[in-house]
């Protein structure tokens, strides 16, 4: 079912199609794109991209253009493929910007990446290179940053972004005037970018200042990062006393790192010789010398209260320093000293802290070095001067020696007063300021040359990281601007150059293969990394990586048969390896599942295997920063500190919340429950109440089981009834259907009928007969309408389920006074659609009205349900084929007896009812803030991200962040984990075995696949089982120390195992997989199913009552007194008066569906998809227009969102999607943070649930908009 692009696309050439296809299918013509169909995949990624409608997929191009499908064909032999958008209406107002040309920048630190980004986003035909004189890129942030400072250091992350553009090189190893002349580079092209820096010490010009062990900081920071220049300073910390001088942030950096305890340091990436040395180093005492008053000091509050952190670190400050005349004072009090009041606010904190004994800094303000005196030829004594602050002629404070002198000893010092750049080849240098002389960026000297300067370079060394940004926009602004209209002819391919020399250049992929080597080598040693200093060592390294590459190359190449777990559709893939490579990845055409279908999240499973960002290394957060930790320590303090909060507080005082990714994971699913038993405590939430709670609590109440799923018998019914549903973002949910679209063209190539019902015409509407707009949250009354209709139509035939029912003569009078009227003009839909979907729905010879996130998250989530499955029971569609059925899953533990409970206690601030003993999630963070007997203080997250996930997430913020302590699980550090004290990060999916316990129970036919790792679990990592085994093991030894040691617990293989040999198909099974069933009498096991690489179909759904009623009499319980009571307040609202209010709902999108797929290129490129759907009528009542943006308000809060106009959405509704809002402080996700999106769970509320089951509701939000 290839797609097919039609008449609308001629003249209207968007291409934002292209950024959303993961295959490359596109091909450009030029007045249209065609679609190749040989390529495409059927993902349709591209239906809801393409601005002008103007995709189909095959089975439904309009009759007048059917001749469309043959010119896609046809055209796609003949026309080039097209891989990126050609972003129209975006491109840069320069006349060069889309001219091939070529541009060099000299220094990879920030102002070199932000001026190539520049660069780049102005002229999408430039072809940036970039040259470094060290093997090694970023510059200061690699070898000028602290060591124990990994979140600023974690700023390459989007500089790498950057350098992963098709039209981005990297020249590391190359040396402007040594390699390469500056001449050369004009000779090759159209502009060079000189970012070089500041990376000398300014000199320090006094007596004795040539004595031995006196250092400029560029020197000594560089020393202990690991710079190759400094590998041989060798300072000599023996003595006792060191002496820094200068009070910025980089005088209190070394003044940190010479007394940090070694256990910290010895986490950090400081070059292995700095920290041998600091290990034996004899300094206990650093003063810091500082000319002026506390008030002028350079330093940020976060440095100093990174010192005051230091456990048993003496800080001394004499408190007659603190003391400010007037003028000073009254200039603190204005708004742009805000920092300055606070770092005398910390200083006078330590001023009044008790003396004590230990290592110390000593902070010494209004005091200058005056010479150095020297033994043997190294310095022993400092001779310092006492000044005094007096205002010069303009009012400004100087310091001024006062007549008080006096000696420090000290066998080291560090001047840190400022860095300044050098001079590079013949270009004009300015010796005073230590930069190249410039006019507005352009270097003087060459009237015809195009020679820029951006960073240090150009202003000095002033600002921070991110002042760089500005300053390299400027540069290039500049270099644009003067080029003009065209461009002159420029040299060939510098790499020509470089190669007839011989230059070992490195490039970006060079780097790569080092950046591993030191990122591996740091994780055997515990550390962040471990740095290589040497150049030569860095090239050895690149060579020997490079030489490995090339054997994997000849290794064999393996093929893997595995399902994707990105989503809950179970599509089989084929993944191809070549020793720890990804070679490729493709649907499974042998699979009978999804018949080789696969969408854009299948290929995105060797983005996360291969993310950079993938933690791999336990972390723990130490003076707010994130250190490595091994996981037996880590591990001990998790069980420790939950331990000691539950002893103190009570065992409620922990919370746990488990997400949905869980749900994918054999081990997880089997290990969780030991877990929460160990934990003990009743604050156990998960995903499920912002989710599909209400059809499990219908599912309890009804048929005494909480986890019997009804399951659309999609592959046999004549007419489904979608409510809130869109299969064709989700690819099926509560209905795991691989190839979910092909299965819903199958009902209407037999014959039959597909509705759907929801307030926004979604991407599934393409696939429908019809498609009806609904007023948010009133779907329980049109199912009412539907129900009262059967009725009185006298439509219903329950067929065998009456006899199975309890109670069926109560079930009628519960209907009475139901007006379709009434109903009509609540939820929008006429009383004459009302009656035909009635009709058509009871009379079709099979039919099912399956209802998904729309109806779950809503005000009647679990009367919705309910509703839903008593008009499936009237007209004798459930449990029946064609209708909603049960599935029979191979291990089948869960559904074997009775299961579940509902409201046996409640959550203490609200007395919200637990559900299967788990309360609603919207409880947590109330719970941690609620000050009395029980509350939370402690959290365990698993696989969550609630943040984002749960209703009103500042509030979750501001809940987690004053915890006392929080672990995660989780190989992200996202905006949940980042609140962690710990975290655990498991094995990714592609490195433990598979079987889908969960989705096997909500699959529409039964199914079983087992499948082994597809690579080995690196060496230092460990998978979920064994994190939370391990983790519970230590639990219980620390609640329980004189109980026996806990037996072994068998692996989730040998359960695995067991289930299936003491399951459903213990006596023999049927296999489908050719379409005809073949019998086995031979039970199924681990080993049969191992047989079955590609899955096993154990054929379709089969009828399950009187089998799956686990109600104590053994029947089905039609009217539940708790629905029966909920269906009054319906009753009441129904003729009530409606509000009219502007109402929120929230959408899903087939690439990503959740927060965690957001850090994968292929699965976010393309258009913005955060944009405020709003109705055309709406708009213009509101002033709203496409592209500008609106502020978005509801009781928890506001969003500025980007608006865009929409005749697919109802009038009266607006739409944002959820999972995205990356652009919290903290978050360590490079793509995701390229893309951040708008956090809708920032406007929800957590106080708005269904008041029956607790579920959050997400759908239906009163809010208002305004332009802004």
């Amino acid at each position: 079912m290839a797609y097919v692009v039609t008449q609308s696309c001629i003249g209207n050439k968007h291409t934002s199609c292209v950024d959303v296809c993961p295959v490359e299918a596109f091909r450009e013509a030029p007045e249209m794109l065609f679609i190749d169909p040989d390529v495409c995949i059927d993902c349709n990624a591209c239906v809801s991209a393409c601005p002008e409608g103007a995709i189909f997929p095959r089975s439904m191009v309009p009759d007048d253009q059917q001749n469309f499908i043959t010119l896609n064909a046809e055209g796609a032999k003949t026309h080039p493929v097209i891989r990126q958008s050609l972003q129209t209406g975006q491109q840069s107002a320069s006349p060069l910007a889309n001219v091939s040309s070529r541009f060099a920048i000299i220094g990879s630190g920030p102002s070199g990446f932000y001026a190539a980004e520049a660069l780049m986003k102005q002229l999408p035909g430039a072809q940036v290179d970039m040259f470094e004189r060290l093997p090694t890129p970023f510059g200061l942030v690699r070898y000028g940053v602290a060591p124990d400072h990994p979140r600023i250091k974690s700023v390459t992350s989007s500089f790498e972004r950057i350098a992963e553009s098709e039209r981005f090189r990297f020249f590391g190893n190359v040396q402007i005037g040594r390699d390469l002349s500056s001449a050369e580079l004009r000779q090759h092209y159209h502009g060079v970018i000189y970012a070089t820096g500041g990376s000398q010490s300014r000199p320090l010009n006094l007596p004795g200042a040539d004595s031995g062990n006196i250092f400029g900081s560029s020197n000594f920071v560089g020393w202990y990062n690991g710079h190759p220049d400094e590998a041989d300073l060798a300072p000599d910390l023996s003595g006792a006393t060191a002496v820094i001088i200068g009070i910025g942030n980089v005088a209190l950096d070394i003044a940190r790192l010479l007394v940090l305890p070694h256990a910290q340091l010895s986490k950090t990436d400081i070059a292995d010789h700095a920290l041998q040395a600091l290990a034996n180093s004899g300094v206990d005492e650093v003063c810091l010398l500082a000319r002026r008053g506390p008030a002028q000091a350079a330093f940020t509050p976060k440095e100093l209260e990174q010192l005051m952190a230091i456990p048993g670190l003496q800080l001394r400050v004499d408190a007659a320093d603190l003391e400010l005349d007037d003028a000073t004072a009254r200039q603190l009090e204005q708004p742009e000293f805000a920092e300055a009041r606070q770092n005398l606010s910390l200083l006078r904190e330590i001023a009044a802290r008790p003396l004590g004994e230990g290592k110390r800094i000593r902070f010494m303000f209004y005091t200058s070095p005056a010479a150095f005196t020297a033994a043997g030829g190294q310095v022993t004594e400092v001779e310092v001067q006492r000044n005094e602050l007096v205002r010069d002629a303009q009012g400004a404070l100087v310091a001024r020696p006062a007549d008080q002198s006096s000696r420090l000893t000290a066998s080291l010092v560090v001047h840190a007063i400022g860095y300044q750049g050098s001079a590079i080849d013949e270009l004009p240098f300015d010796l005073g300021r230590g930069v190249m002389q410039h006019e507005l960026g352009r270097i003087q000297g060459h009237a015809d040359s195009r020679d820029y300067v951006a960073g240090w370079i150009k202003r000095g060394a002033s600002g921070v990281i991110g002042s760089n940004r500005q300053c390299a926009t400027e540069s290039v602004q500049r270099l644009l601007a003067d080029l003009g209209n065209s461009l002159p002819e420029r040299g060939g391919d510098i790499s020509e150059l470089l190669s007839a020399r011989d230059v070992q250049s490195v490039s970006m992929a060079d780097w790569q293969l080092l950046d591993q080597h030191e990122q591996t080598r740091g994780r055997i040693e515990g550390r962040v990394r471990s740095k290589v200093v040497k150049i030569a060592d860095m090239l050895s390294v690149i060579r020997d990586a490079r030489a490995r590459e090339e054997e994997q190359t000849r290794l064999p190449v393996k093929t893997h048969h595995r399902a994707c777990t990105l989503c809950e559709a179970m599509c089989g893939v084929v993944i191809e390896t070549q020793g720890e490579q990804i070679l490729s990845i493709k649907g499974d055409k042998d699979d009978p599942h999804s018949e080789g279908h696969i969408c854009p999240k299948g290929y995105a499973l060797q983005d996360l295997h291969n993310d950079p960002d993938r933690l791999r290394t336990p972390l723990e957060k130490v003076n707010g920063e994130w250190l490595p930790i091994d996981w037996d320590s880590a591990l001990d303090k998790v069980a420790a500190k939950l331990v000691d909060i539950q002893r103190r507080h009570g065992d409620d005082s922990i919370a746990g919340y488990w997400g949905n990714p869980s749900s994918h994971n054999l081990g997880l699913m089997m290990a969780s429950g030991t877990l929460r038993k160990a934990i003990g405590t009743r604050n156990i939430s998960s995903a499920a109440s912002l989710d599909q709670m209400p059809h499990q609590l219908v599912s309890y109440l009804m048929f005494g089981h909480s986890q019997l799923f009804t399951i659309p018998d999609i592959d046999r019914t004549q007419y489904m009834l979608m409510l809130g549903a869109n299969p064709a973002a989700s690819n099926g949910s509560l209905m795991t259907a691989g190839d979910i679209l092909k299965r819903l063209e199958r009902i209407r190539e037999r014959g039959g009928k597909v509705v759907l019902i929801d307030p926004r015409r979604t991407e599934s509407a393409r696939y429908v007969d019809q498609h009806l707009f609904i007023r948010p949250g009133t779907d329980a009354f049109f199912l009412l309408g539907l129900i009262r209709h059967v009725l009185d139509q006298g439509l219903t035939k329950p067929g065998r389920l009456r006899e199975l029912a309890d109670d069926w003569p109560a079930l009628e009078p519960l209907f009475e006074g139901i007006s379709l009227e009434q109903v009509s003009a609540r939820c929008g839909i006429a009383v004459a659609d009302i009656k035909r979907i009635a009709e058509d729905f009871a009379a079709a010879e099979c039919a099912v009205c399956y209802g998904r996130m729309g109806v779950s998250t809503q005000s009647y989530g679990a009367l919705n349900h309910w509703l839903m499955l008593v008009l499936n029971i009237l007209t004798g569609n459930l449990d029946r084929p064609g209708g909603m059925m049960f599935t029979t899953p191979a291990f089948n533990k869960a559904q074997s007896r009775p299961m579940g409970s509902f409201n046996t206690y409640q959550s203490r601030a609200r007395g919200l009812p637990e559900f299967d003993s788990y309360f609603p999630a919207v409880t947590i963070a109330e719970e941690m803030l609620t000050p009395g007997e029980g509350q939370v203080r402690g959290f365990v997250c698993v696989a969550g991200n609630p943040v984002l996930s749960t209703p009103n997430g500042r509030q979750m913020d501001e809940a987690l962040e004053q915890l006392e302590f929080m672990v995660s699980i989780d190989f992200y550090l996202n905006e949940t984990s980042r609140h962690a004290d710990i975290i655990l990060p498991p094995t990714g999916p592609l490195e433990h075995e598979q079987y889908d316990i969960v989705f096997n129970m909500l699959a529409v036919r039964n199914l079983a696949r087992f499948s082994d790792p597809v690579f080995a679990a690196p060496e230092g990592t460990r998978c979920d089982w064994d994190i939370v085994q391990g983790l519970t093991a230590r639990i219980l030894a620390l609640k329980n120390p004189d109980a026996e040691p806990a037996r072994k617990m068998p692996s989730p293989e040998q359960i695995l195992d067991h289930g299936l040999k003491t399951g459903p198909y213990a006596e023999g099974f049927h296999e489908y997989n050719s379409g005809e069933p073949v019998k086995y009498d031979e039970p199924l096991s681990l080993d049969v199913l191992k047989r079955y690489p590609h899955g096993l179909d154990l054929g379709p759904m089969r009828e399950s009552f009187p089998g799956y009623l686990f109600t104590a009499d053994k029947n089905l319980h039609l009217t539940p007194p708790e629905l029966v009571a909920d269906l009054s307040r319906a009753m009441a609202e129904l003729r009530g008066a409606e509000q009219g209010e502007l109402m929120l709902i929230g959408r899903r999108d087939l690439r990503t569906n959740n927060s965690w797929m957001h850090n994968s290129e292929r699965l976010v490129k393309g258009k913005d998809r955060c944009a405020l759907l709003v109705h055309p009528s709406d708009a213009e009542r509101l002033g709203l227009a496409s592209g500008k943006q609106a502020r978005i308000m509801s009781r928890t809060g506001e969003l500025l969102v980007s608006v865009q106009v929409s005749e697919d959405i109802m009038p009266g509704v607006v739409c944002l999607p959820h999972g995205w809002g990356h652009d919290r402080e903290g978050v360590s996700l490079r793509v995701a943070q390229s893309k951040p999106g708008i956090n809708v769970n920032d406007i929800t509320d957590d106080q708005v649930v269904d008041v029956l089951s607790g579920n959050a509701v997400l759908n239906g939000i009163p809010v208002s908009v305004v332009a802004a």
